[in-house]
Formats: C-alpha cells, structure tokens, sequence
C-alpha cells in the first residue's frame, strides 16, 4: 500500500489561541487502511482531521492528501471530493426532508447528472444498510439510523477517503456499534481509506494502526495490539485500554501470564477458558 495522507511537521494555532494545537506533527495514512485517532479532549484530533479535507491548511509544515498540497487552493475541490468528513452530530449534516433527497444532495451540488445520481443514491444507502427508509423523513429516524445517512450522504460524492470526526459520540451503544461495523465493513469490503478519530478504545479494536494524540504531537503509534498493551502509555495519556486488555492485565496481577494483544472479546473469553482448564 502507498501513503494517501502525509502530515510533514505540521504546526498549526487557532487564531487569538496562545498555545498551538498542532505542534510539529507528522505521519502517514496508507490507502485502503482504517486508521483510527485518539486522545484526550485538547490534545489535536479534530485539528488533524479538519486538515485531511483543507478544512483547516498549516501554518508551517505540509499536508498532502492523494498527493496534493492542501495549501494550494486550486486543489481545494480535488481534495473535498476525494475526502468525505462525518461529524459528531449527524443533524448538522442532513439538510433533506426525505432521505433520499439527503444523500443526493452533495452529487447534485457537483452537477453530476441525474440517472447517476439515483444510481449512486440507491448504491449508497444500501452501502450502510438504509436503502428500505429512502423515503423516510430523517428526524424519525433514531441517531445510528441518521448517522449511517449522513455516512451515505458522503459516500454518494465517491470519495476515497472516509474521515470520521467522534461519529458515535451522540449515540446509544447500538448505534455506535452499527456505525463502527458499518464503516469498518466500508474500509474492508469497497477498500475505502478510513480514519475514525474517537475516544471510544472499543472502537478501534479492528483498525489496521492506532495514532495516539497528545498536547499536539504523536505520543505514539502502531496496531492496537501492540498500542493498548502499553498499559503506562495509557494511563500516562489519560485513556483507558479495551476491557479485554484490562481484564488480562488484572489477571497477570493474580499470577497469570496472558498476553495482553488479544482484543476480541470471544478470543479473549476462551484464552482465560482455556488458562482455567489446563490449572
């Protein structure tokens, strides 16, 4: 896989802010993997993620996005089609009174013409399983439901890349588990580029690489097995590990020696089966 989205010590302060939100951060996104960013409030998420679609552009230092300056405003347009962002707040993103009015909204806008449309509004809302309430008015719709529309409303445009700002930080666990699994199928199944900026340890557990936010920089990076494992590293960022992290950590306390990579909360159920029956 090649790199998609390049950050090359990027530096960036909000105006009348004394302290920098970005302090000099670099990384890399590969195509076709599901990236997922995390940190405690204050510490760059949304700021990274407003500059993989030039919401925001560096102060010093170079974002790139399919090879593109995100500072060079002829590429403004290439770059927003190319990168689809998903808010916190499905609400501030449906703007239709029907749904499928909502999803071909941003298509309409690029002028696409309209047999496309209904044929990339159709595909979408089957994408995120909504195609049965096209007709529905969205505000009877429960928050997962609307959120799964505003991602369909992004996916019409036929981005490449899917940016994912706290999506389920309004949701019920329900809803954020069909979100999660709707996005993570995205990324494996139509090999979308997904980054799911979140709080939520659970929700990353199925990423390809963890970023880890501090104070603007990169406190650290890699899979999430090997990320959450680092119990110090977690608590010193203020976050919490997955309960199956936890759980085996507690154990290792009590004498065992399980290794602390296993997320998946059936493979983690039959490790400490398997530990009890052979004792």
């Amino acid at each position: 896989m090649s790199s998609i989205i390049q950050f090359d010590h990027v530096h960036y302060k909000y105006p009348g802010d004394e302290k920098e939100s970005l302090c000099g951060i670099s990384l890399s996104i590969e195509e076709g993997s599901f990236v997922a960013v995390l940190g405690r409030n204050g510490s760059g998420k949304s700021s990274v993620a407003k500059h993989m679609n030039a919401i925001l552009v560096p102060d010093s230092g170079k974002v790139t996005v399919c090879g593109m300056d995100t500072a060079d405003e002829s590429n403004l347009l290439k770059i927003r089609r190319n990168v689809g962002m998903v808010f916190q707040n499905p609400d501030n993103q449906i703007v239709a009174n029907v749904v499928e009015d909502d999803v071909a909204f941003a298509p309409e806008n690029l002028g696409i013409p309209s047999a496309e449309i209904r044929e990339r509004v159709d595909s979408s809302l089957e994408l995120v399983g909504m195609l049965e309430y096209k007709k529905h008015a969205p505000h009877l719709l429960s928050g997962g439901q609307k959120q799964r529309v505003a991602i369909a409303g992004v996916l019409a445009m036929q981005p490449g890349i899917i940016v994912l700002d706290e999506p389920t930080a309004m949701l019920d666990p329900q809803g954020r588990k069909d979100v999660i699994s709707t996005i993570t199928r995205l990324c494996r199944e139509n090999h979308m580029t997904v980054v799911l900026i979140t709080h939520h340890m659970d929700e990353c557990v199925n990423a390809d690489e963890v970023i880890v936010l501090s104070a603007g920089s990169v406190a650290a990076s890699g899979p999430p097995q090997e990320v959450f494992s680092d119990i110090a590293l977690m608590e010193e960022q203020g976050l919490s590990s997955p309960e199956t992290v936890k759980i085996l950590y507690d154990l290792n306390r009590e004498g065992f020696s399980f290794p602390l990579t296993t997320l998946g909360v059936d493979a983690c159920a039959q490790m400490i089966a398997d530990a009890l029956e052979s004792r």
